[in-house]
């Protein structure tokens, strides 16, 4: 077994902080006493304790190490301490940005920045301490930041596909049981609102068939007419089951106020007051529950006056259906229609769309449904999707990147232009140009392509400066640092030059497609063409600098040959050198895309495994449950119409009984977990099919 990874980098960092330790004591003036040996000794020690531990506590790993590095560099050799004050203390950064939120890694790089010029000034005052080497270590401080925000943000992306994963293969186990709910609740609401309808119709007929016989006429065309609508409804469910999706969504106002003007036709008044704009899996919602409000209504309450109301208060839909006392003042299920099944749907329609249902009865007589149900807007996205929202600790990670490039580029022009002698408003100026070069690294992930172009464009800006004044002559030197910041422009074009995609997945698994993923909007498979253009830009940037002011590398060019002479080979060594470079930061982006790009399929692969097995034991269920309904209903309702055709009202009335019969056994087995068998050879299957 190897090493665990949390004590791996501890060990190396032992061995070699040692080994470096061992080589350097030999070259010092004076021989270290015995305190300077127990003090290196022990700073180690705890420093390897500290880094062990850094996994689990970052804040208090990286204040042991900090006060290590403080207290061994005032009280033994500095140079005896070796990788303490450094790459221990970077080592502990990088792992409290990397665990902890962007207030508590900022604090922690601020306190590091302001710890770490303490010891020089404890042993030769601040005017000893060189304000060069502090931004230096500043920007170090603030790249590891953001290779650390850039990390959490990796983690937290890692743990989301993860439990999208887990959500999947939940789905998975779960996915027959839930379409099976599903399509009894789809199965329950048809029967309920045409099949109820056929029998209250009847049976209000038969009662008053002596009183008002021209209601037999109107009974029997009704029965007939929604018999067929039932048949059609189920054709519909049939068709959706065997291509695997659902309709496509659309504006839910004119078959809501459809449906209850149906009921209207019934003889009882109605009221209603709905939204014009209903749409989405709330207004499907709405649909369902004044459905099945209704038809509860007819069966408990018939005669009985309804008002269906719908409002928005904010992102909220307030639905009401009231039902006043029947006539006669008393209710109930005279006819045994019910099954049940009336209020729990309702509750499962709400909660499905992330709201709440109470149904009870009203203080003045009557039952009320209502439902709080939310009605946010869709967000807008901007027209073909180039937007992409980035996350906090991206963003953290750019402005760390964009404040690392910046600050060592300082270090280098500052520290230049003061073994110049210059003062403190060129320093300024310096600090002011090099922070406009860096500024469009805030926009690295999004249009890295542009930020390789701003980089370079504002780069060839320096000759010009240099020309005019502006700058001090021979001022190149101030201006080489500028580098990092093309550096970590072609890094960006390799990273997030080209288009990722990221694993999704459907809200539900009969959903339909999911939606496309966000990709960066500028993709693009000629990502090594930046280190030419790099090196282009800035190399002539940096040969336009260097002779500037007559000179080329302190020699004066008094002639085309002499320019030619020397000047060829300067270039070609400038260009080489600075060609290699990028090519390295390159290739480093490069491997970061394609670890990522690798990750991002294996994630994909493993989602759609879970959704096409998911996918494939519902589309089993449909087909079993579509059996059942081409065996059972459908012969049923086709009795209803055909004994509607014969003018008979007691078949009539047993035929739509006997339907609500057979469709509450079918109800009862998908509520039981079980899916009706499916004879083979009926007439009545391929009567869907036609």
């Amino acid at each position: 077994m190897g090493m665990p990874r949390h004590r791996l980098s501890p060990t190396l960092f032992a061995v070699v902080h040692t080994v470096l330790m061992l080589l350097t004591v030999p070259t010092l003036e004076e021989p270290p006493s015995t305190l300077a040996w127990i003090t290196a000794c022990s700073a180690t020690v705890l420093t390897v304790a500290a880094l062990a531990r850094r996994d689990r506590t970052p804040l208090a790993a990286l204040g042991a190490i900090l006060a290590v590095s403080v207290l061994g560099q005032i009280l033994t050799i500095p140079d005896m301490l070796g990788l303490i004050p450094g790459l221990a203390v970077l080592m502990a950064i990088f792992s409290v940005t990397t665990v902890s939120d962007w207030t508590v890694a900022l604090g922690a790089t601020v306190t590091a920045a302001v710890v770490q010029p303490l010891p020089m000034a404890v042993r030769h005052g601040f005017d000893g301490v060189s304000f060069s080497d502090w931004l230096i270590a500043v920007g170090l401080y603030l790249m590891v930041s953001a290779l650390g925000a850039g990390r959490r943000h990796r983690l937290r992306e890692r743990q989301a596909v993860e439990e999208r994963l887990a959500r999947a293969a939940q789905e998975r186990a779960q996915a027959a049981d839930t379409e099976r709910e599903r399509l009894a609740q789809e199965l329950h609401d048809i029967s309920a609102h045409h099949l109820t309808s056929v029998v209250v119709s009847v049976e209000a007929a038969r009662r008053l068939g002596e009183k008002r016989p021209e209601l037999g006429a109107e009974a029997l065309a009704f029965a007939s007419r929604t018999a067929r609508e039932t048949q059609s409804a189920l054709r519909r469910l049939v068709e959706v089951m065997h291509v695997g999706g659902t309709p496509a969504p659309a504006s839910m106002t004119a078959p809501i106020e459809a449906l209850i003007a149906g009921f209207g036709k019934l003889g009882r008044p109605i009221s209603v007051s709905l939204p014009a704009d209903l749409a989405g899996p709330t207004a499907e919602a709405v649909h369902g529950i004044v459905r099945e409000a209704l038809t509860n209504a007819l069966r408990y309450a018939p005669g009985a006056s309804v008002g269906v109301r719908a409002e928005r208060a904010g992102d909220v839909l307030r639905l009401t259906v009231d039902n006043g006392k029947p006539p006669g003042g008393t209710g109930g299920d005279k006819l045994g229609l019910g099954s049940g099944r009336g209020v729990a749907g309702m509750r499962q329609r709400a909660a499905a769309v992330g709201g709440q249902l109470s149904a009870g009865p009203r203080p003045g007589g009557g039952w009320r449904v209502e439902a709080l149900l939310p009605d946010a807007p869709p967000a807008r996205r901007p027209v073909g999707g180039r937007r992409r929202d980035f996350t906090r600790e991206q963003r953290i990670a750019d402005g760390a990147v964009f404040g690392s490039a910046a600050v060592l580029s300082w270090s280098v022009a500052l520290m230049n232009a003061r073994n110049a002698g210059h003062g403190v408003q060129v320093c300024l100026l310096l600090a002011l140009v090099l922070t406009v070069h860096a500024l469009p690294l805030l926009w690295r992930r999004r249009a890295p392509w542009l930020v390789l172009a701003a980089v370079g464009a504002t780069a060839l800006v320096w000759p010009v400066l240099l020309r005019g004044n502006v700058l001090p002559p021979s001022g190149a030197a101030f201006l080489v640092g500028g580098g990092v910041v093309e550096l970590a422009a072609v890094y960006a074009v390799a990273a997030y030059g080209r288009a990722l995609r990221p694993a999704t997945a459907p809200a539900a698994l009969h959903a339909g497609p999911p939606a496309s993923p966000v990709t960066y909007p500028s993709g693009s498979r000629l990502s090594y063409l930046s280190v030419p253009a790099a090196t282009l830009a800035f190399g002539i940037s940096m040969a336009a600098t260097l002779a500037a002011d007559g000179t080329l590398l302190g020699e004066p060019i008094v002639s085309l040959p002499a320019l030619l002479l020397y000047g060829f080979f300067t270039l070609v060594v400038l260009f080489v050198f600075l060609g290699l470079g990028f090519t390295a930061v390159w290739g480093a982006g490069w491997l970061m895309h394609r670890r990522r790009r690798r990750e991002l399929s294996s994630q994909d692969a493993a989602l759609t495994a879970l959704l096409a097995q998911a996918r494939e034991r519902i589309h089993s269920e449909r087909q079993r449950v579509a059996g059942g309904l081409q065996e059972t209903v459908f012969q049923q309702t086709t009795r209803v119409i055909s004994s509607a055709e014969a003018g008979s009202l007691d078949d009539v009335a047993a035929a739509s009984r006997a339907a609500l019969a057979t469709m509450r056994r079918l109800l009862g087995s998908l509520d039981a977990g079980k899916a009706p068998t499916v004879p083979r050879g009926t007439a009545a299957q391929g009567a869907f099919r036609t």
